[in-house]
């Protein structure tokens, strides 16, 4: 990995959480369901069977739409979620809200995500006393295909340094 990349990464892990955290993941004092935030888009995990997204977090399924490896190294992670909890912002700020739910067993999700340590499309770094690694890997998956949709794949999974999320929630 280049040296640049690595600092850059660093620079992110400390800058973020400090200065703008509330940005990225936060709640309301009268709700305090997780919500995230990319680009003007707010996502907030819910378990309301009427959640604009069902995912269904299944290693065994044979074609999944997404494969994640679950990693420990912060460096190698294109996704990474840690929780610094400080944070007390709404996620006013985003232009629209859509809800996320994780079902297993969910016969028609929206998503089916294969989420394992061994090799994946994807890494995901998981640091949180609040949320799983499935509620990471549901939000990151939901983010993901929303920015296929668009054509806006720089949002997620590219390695750039833009497009590594650091949440935090209180």
């Amino acid at each position: 990995m280049k040296r640049a990349h690595i600092i850059s990464l660093m620079a992110l892990v400390v800058a973020v959480p400090a200065a703008t955290a509330g940005s990225f993941f936060s709640s309301s004092a009268t709700d305090a369901t997780p919500c995230f935030i990319s680009g003007n888009a707010a996502y907030k995990l819910s378990g309301s069977a009427a959640a604009d997204y069902t995912v269904r977090i299944d290693n065994a399924a044979a074609r999944p739409n997404l494969r994640m490896q679950l990693v420990d190294d912060l460096a190698a992670a294109d996704f990474v979620m840690v929780d610094d909890g400080d944070v007390t912002q709404a996620c006013t700020a985003a232009s629209s809200l859509k809800t996320v739910r994780i079902d297993p067993a969910a016969q028609q999700p929206d998503l089916t995500v294969a989420l394992s340590r061994s090799d994946a499309d994807y890494k995901v770094f998981v640091r949180s006393a609040n949320f799983s690694e499935q509620d990471a890997a549901a939000l990151f998956a939901v983010i993901w295909q929303n920015a296929r949709r668009t054509g806006d794949l720089r949002q997620v999974g590219t390695r750039q340094a833009d497009a590594r999320q650091v949440a935090s929630r209180p």
